[in-house]
């Protein structure tokens, strides 16, 4: 028997960037219509589809610039920094609503944890 896949998504694409008034990293709110197509993919599986929230501090690895900028590209310094990752538990909420806020809230919540023991002080309200 063949096992099981991962797939990890970046639902809110990945970009989040440093609070430049608080110095702290939030992260960026779900686009709920990513959340939704990867849900709507699961269902048309032919193999049950389980969903666990990831929450990664990798941030400080190699920041994006503090402020978006236009043009192609951006300048990134690469430093060698602690970062982290944890898994929650599985969200099993089948309503929509419930769904994309809990994947969202139990992922802030993991994050939240995860950056005050890497970072203490940085971790922004969950």
């Amino acid at each position: 028997k063949e096992g099981g896949r991962l797939l990890w998504v970046a639902p809110s694409g990945g970009r989040d960037r440093r609070d430049v008034e608080t110095g702290k990293t939030p992260i960026a709110p779900f686009d709920s219509k990513t959340v939704d197509m990867f849900r709507l993919m699961g269902k048309k599986s032919k193999k049950t589809t389980h969903y666990y929230p990831m929450a990664t501090v990798s941030y400080e690895m190699c920041p994006p610039p503090d402020f978006i900028e236009a043009g192609v590209g951006e300048k990134r310094n690469f430093r060698f920094v602690p970062v982290g990752l944890t898994v929650g538990e599985e969200i099993t909420e089948t309503d929509k609503a419930k769904f994309n806020e809990a994947a969202y809230q139990r992922t802030l919540d993991s994050y939240a944890e995860l950056r005050e023991q890497i970072f203490p002080g940085t971790a922004p309200e969950s």
